[in-house]
């Protein structure tokens, strides 16, 4: 039986004992500003450097949780902290972010894609909603308008280069934009907000979407074409169910119910493909054609890999009602709560082997930030919580 306010009230006790703690606790860089990326298990700094993904994205967690959830002070103080250093260094004059910075925040690489830009983006709109100040807001549309002309540009010349090198693109991309997308509509009219969305649902749907096997893959030739190779094979299962939750997203804002039921599929699938059965957890990578995957940590299973999967198909349910949606949730659950929150530390275990044993004594990555853990406990609690009302009073659901 699944109890989903007992559920909700768990993951939010989770976010709020567990893992809000240590950020607040440990990730600000008190000296230089912004938040150091790299921690150890009790909170100690492994790397200055400072990755404008990973930065955003944390402003972006800590002004989201003051606007979703019951405004605390401490929370709007840390992403206004993160927010100064952003808008002060994440960009050049033009407005195009970086890649990475040093600790005193001097350009170290330039960014490989936008994904940086789009996290950027959603820092200033959750910062604009939270302080009402002008400021994020025009950070945020000029920002955006940098972005989308970039990406239309590159996009572009890797059409007009087909005939050289190999370029492949990653299924982070359109869903880090969409996500951006999804954040600027209050700031954007309804025309632009709406032709942003099409082309990246046409770029999903056409480019990455595998229609043969109805598959999201991670990389793909530009326009779309599949490369026969372990990258181009490779399906990234966390990815794949962070594609699911955007996109459940968008049909709470546009309501489509084919398409909930297409990416419910999606999760379903992946959850099916990639559950390591003897032990347990998500492996990370699969290869849709079955072949051996030359990637030494394919079977490693990741803590952002497993909520993600959870916001998905909690999400998944409320828009579908599919009845699996709630079987693979308490399996996941389960496996989740057993062996991610580390007993003897605030926080939670990054990764762990595939015995289910911690791989390595860090719970901080510029890969791996906060940016799945806050948004994921939080997103499944509220969506637990609606789940619940679904219900008949006094009815809950079966699971096997």
């Amino acid at each position: 039986m699944l109890d989903f306010q007992k559920l909700s009230a768990d993951y939010q006790q989770a976010l709020l004992r567990q893992v809000v703690p240590f950020w607040l606790k440990n990730s600000r860089d008190e000296l230089c500003g912004g938040y150091f990326d790299t921690l150890t298990t009790t909170g100690d700094i492994v790397e200055t450097d400072k990755y404008i993904t990973s930065q955003a994205q944390q402003v972006w967690a800590f002004a989201w949780l003051y606007n979703r959830l019951d405004g605390q002070s401490a929370w709007l103080d840390h992403a206004r902290y993160g927010a100064a250093f952003l808008s002060q260094f994440a960009h050049n004059e033009h407005l195009d972010c970086y890649g990475i910075l040093d600790r005193r925040g001097r350009p170290v690489a330039a960014a490989a894609d936008v994904v940086p830009d789009s996290f950027t983006v959603r820092a200033y709109v959750q910062m604009y909603q939270a302080t009402g100040d002008d400021e994020w807001s025009m950070l945020a549309q000029q920002t955006f308008r940098t972005l989308l002309h970039r990406r239309a540009t590159i996009r572009l010349d890797q059409v007009k280069t087909l005939g050289g090198f190999r370029q492949l693109r990653h299924l982070s991309e359109p869903v880090a934009v969409l996500s951006a997308v999804l954040d600027m509509q209050p700031l954007l009219s309804e025309e632009i907000w709406k032709e942003a969305i099409d082309a990246l649902l046409l770029e999903l749907l056409r480019e990455f979407l595998d229609r043969r096997t109805d598959t999201l893959r991670e990389y793909v030739l530009p326009e779309g074409a599949f490369v026969n190779t372990p990258e181009g094979r490779r399906l990234n299962t966390g990815l794949t169910f962070r594609a699911v939750s955007v996109l459940l997203d968008l049909c709470d804002q546009l309501p489509n119910r084919k398409l909930a039921m297409q990416t419910v599929t999606w999760a379903l699938r992946a959850c099916e493909q990639a559950w390591d059965e003897p032990n347990e957890g998500f492996f990370q990578y699969i290869d849709f054609k079955e072949q051996p995957l030359p990637f030494p940590d394919w079977r490693q299973k990741w803590a952002w890999v497993h909520l993600e999967a959870l916001s998905a198909l909690t999400k998944g349910y409320f828009h579908t009602r599919h009845p699996e949606c709630p079987k693979w949730f308490k399996r996941i659950h389960d496996y989740v709560f057993h062996v991610f929150p580390d007993p003897r530390h605030i926080g939670w275990h990054l990764v762990l082997d595939h015995k289910n044993h911690p791989f390595m004594p860090v719970k901080v990555t510029h890969e791996t930030g906060c940016y799945s853990a806050i948004r994921c406990l939080a997103e499944t609690a509220q969506t637990l919580s609606k789940c619940g009302q679904l219900q008949p009073l006094g009815r809950n659901v079966r699971v096997a």
